[in-house]
């Protein structure tokens, strides 16, 4: 076998030997080891592949007070699924580094399959152990294809503190790296939470976003936990309504979170609308309040196609009673 060489490190002095060995499964360590890089994966066709011609790549394995996988984590799970007591392994040295035996799987992985977000994360938190993060940032974050900027690097290092629920939900796509982010201020019990809500409906990971600000500013502002204000019942008689679809599940949360989190806002919308309803004006015309009603500048939109259309529409405005009191109607109602 040739010399193990990272970019950036020393070969090592002499070629990396292997010796074969049958080895009972229940004699290795199973567990996610120091070198394990494998998470949320599906052993049907890896089974299919050695019921019929066998295991062709042997595991490697370092022995110590019992057999630890380097390299063939998932063989060996597929091999003890199909029934094995053992399997023809290869035995390397019990001297070998410890990066190196990290390094020896991590380019067995590269040249077989591509990583998921949470399998990048459990690389670079490994490769942390006995790397400085400009290495690991310079050398390996390539390898990953991954931006090479401390920004990313610690936002995957993150992932490896996550619960099993939630790194499945990254790997399906249900949770967005950005909402990852946001989640890893609250408790383990918040962040359980949140993953229950959004991977039980069907969210665009934009309104994942958005909700998440409005669940946390309302429990920083009321003095309640995440988990309480999902909990509240004008959030769960939604979740738990049977007669609405999700789409319609979903709009009535991002609603009643508006409104729970802008009270004041959400008033002064609707009265500005019902203002604007009860003054008739065309459908061509459209009055635009100043944003989130904070100012004095508001805007007039009419759409024409001549200038003679125009001149009607504006003559129309002309005559139409009650436009003086645009700027007072919603803040009457809502200052009442």
């Amino acid at each position: 076998m040739n010399a193990l060489k990272a970019p950036g490190r020393m070969p090592m002095e002499k070629d990396l030997q292997s010796s074969p060995l049958a080895v009972r499964i229940s004699d290795i360590d199973l567990g996610q080891g120091p070198f394990c890089m494998s998470f949320q994966f599906d052993l049907a066709m890896l089974k299919a592949s050695i019921r019929r011609f066998g295991l062709l790549n042997p595991p490697y394995l370092i022995k110590d007070s019992s057999f630890t996988v380097v390299a063939g984590y998932r063989r060996l799970l597929a091999a003890m699924e199909l029934g094995w007591t053992h399997v023809q392994c290869r035995i390397l040295p019990g001297d070998l580094l410890p990066l190196d035996a990290l390094l020896f799987n991590l380019y067995d992985n590269l040249t077989a399959r591509r990583f998921n977000p949470v399998e990048k994360g459990m690389v670079l938190k490994r490769l942390t152990r006995y790397l400085t993060k400009q290495e690991i940032l310079h050398n390996y974050m390539p390898m990953l294809e991954l931006p090479s900027n401390m920004y990313t690097l610690k936002q995957y290092l993150s992932l490896e503190d996550l619960d099993v629920p939630i790194k499945v939900s990254v790997v399906t796509g249900r949770l967005s790296m950005k909402v990852i982010e946001m989640m890893n201020s609250l408790s383990k019990e918040d962040q359980q939470q949140i993953n229950q809500l959004f991977t039980s409906l069907k969210w665009s990971l934009n309104l994942q976003r958005q909700v998440i600000l409005w669940i946390t500013e309302i429990a920083d502002r009321e003095g309640r936990s995440v988990q309480e204000v999902i909990d509240d019942d004008r959030i769960s008689h939604v979740v738990t309504n049977g007669n609405m679809s999700g789409p319609q599940k979903i709009k009535a949360i991002e609603r009643a979170l508006r409104e729970w989190r802008f009270p004041t806002m959400v008033e002064s919308e609707r009265a500005f609308t019902k203002g604007i309803l009860d003054l008739r004006l065309p459908s061509q015309v459209r009055v635009i309040p100043p944003p989130f009603f904070e100012g004095t500048d508001y805007k007039l939109e009419i759409v024409f196609r001549e200038g003679k259309e125009l001149r009607e529409m504006v003559a129309r405005l002309y005559r139409t009673a009650g436009l003086e009191g645009i700027p007072r109607f919603w803040r009457t109602k809502s200052n009442g």
